[in-house]
């Protein structure tokens, strides 16, 4: 029952389907399966529950160096934590395992770096009043 078809007939059935079949990814991404629509933003369920697990279970590792601050600010300072990491999953829609590594980093150094920003903030604003205020003195 095999037949002898010609390259010509043979390109005219296949390269529309090779076509149609390389530009499709038949299988979804694991943490595109589970997404909701809240307010026209597409928010990966799947994806922020595994960041939210990666920040929540590197703080309590993270309270030794973070020893000098109270319980409340411990807790400020992880939520703060969370919702960057919620932020950041929603925007930039990371796989599930990128998201959970970058979460864990978050969560055990970001004290780190809300101090680091926080210093940048200071130097930048103390150097701009000391050039506001050496500007108003040059003047009189």
């Amino acid at each position: 029952m095999i037949s002898e078809i010609s390259a010509h007939k043979f390109a005219l059935g296949w390269l529309p389907a090779l076509a149609v079949t390389a530009s499709v990814d038949p299988v979804p991404k694991l943490a595109d399966v589970l997404v909701v629509h809240w307010s026209g933003v597409p928010i990966p369920v799947l994806t922020c529950a595994i960041g939210a697990l990666g920040v929540l279970s590197a703080r309590p590792l993270a309270r030794r160096t973070e020893s000098t601050l109270s319980l409340g600010l411990f807790v400020l300072v992880s939520f703060i934590l969370l919702v960057a990491a919620q932020l950041w999953i929603i925007e930039s829609r990371p796989g599930l395992l990128f998201a959970f590594v970058v979460s864990l980093g978050l969560g055990f150094a970001g004290y780190a770096l809300i101090e680091m920003v926080g210093a940048e903030i200071t130097d930048f604003a103390r150097n701009l009043i000391s050039r506001v205020a050496g500007r108003g003195q040059t003047k009189e």
